[in-house]
Order: C-alpha cells, then sequence, then structure tokens
C-alpha cells in the first residue's frame, strides 16, 4: 500500500481532453459567427398607412420588448389599447396592428 503511483495516468488526462473539447465544441465552433438580422416584412396594410406604432429606430432596436410588454398588458391587465408618442390609440394585437 506504500505505492500510490497512477499507472493510468495518461488514460485520464487523454479522457479529460476529449472531455474538455467536447464540452466546449459548440463555443469556439460559433465564435465569430452572428446570425444575420431578419429582415422586417410589412403587411399590406401597414404599408397603405406608412406609419407604424413607434419611430422606425425605436421599433428596429425594441420590437420584442414591445411585444412582451402588450403581451403583458393584454393577459395579466386584460388592457387591449396603445396610445403612442403622438397620440394615436392602436389596438394590441399580433394581427390587427
Amino acid at each position: 500500500m506504500a505505492n500510490n503511483k497512477m499507472y493510468d495516468k495518461g488514460k485520464i488526462v487523454a479522457g479529460l481532453v476529449i472531455f474538455a473539447v467536447m464540452i466546449t465544441f459548440p463555443f469556439w465552433f460559433n465564435l465569430g459567427k452572428a446570425a444575420p438580422a431578419p429582415e422586417l416584412k410589412l403587411t399590406e396594410k401597414a404599408k397603405a398607412a406608412k406609419e407604424c406604432v413607434l419611430e422606425k429606430a425605436e421599433m428596429k432596436a425594441g420590437h420584442m420588448q414591445l411585444l412582451d410588454i402588450w403581451r403583458e398588458k393584454v393577459v395579466r391587465e386584460g388592457s387591449r389599447e396603445y396610445v403612442n408618442t403622438k397620440g394615436k390609440t392602436y389596438q394590441m394585437s399580433l394581427s390587427k396592428t
């Protein structure tokens, strides 16, 4: 019992290296590959109106946040009307706005 040598040291180190490579593979494989921004698709009704609920820059930056706020207000508060900064009222709907 005085002999405490590790006889499988090479196998253990190789196993740990393989494990580390497999775990980190998704991170270094996708390094520097950002997904392109999605293209905005307007409905015919929106094209005809030539205006949006918010300014173009605000919509590009915070569209999903606006939808999240709308969902919370409709589901939790029962509120279905949104008044934008210009004072125009919109119905909070994913298909009617």
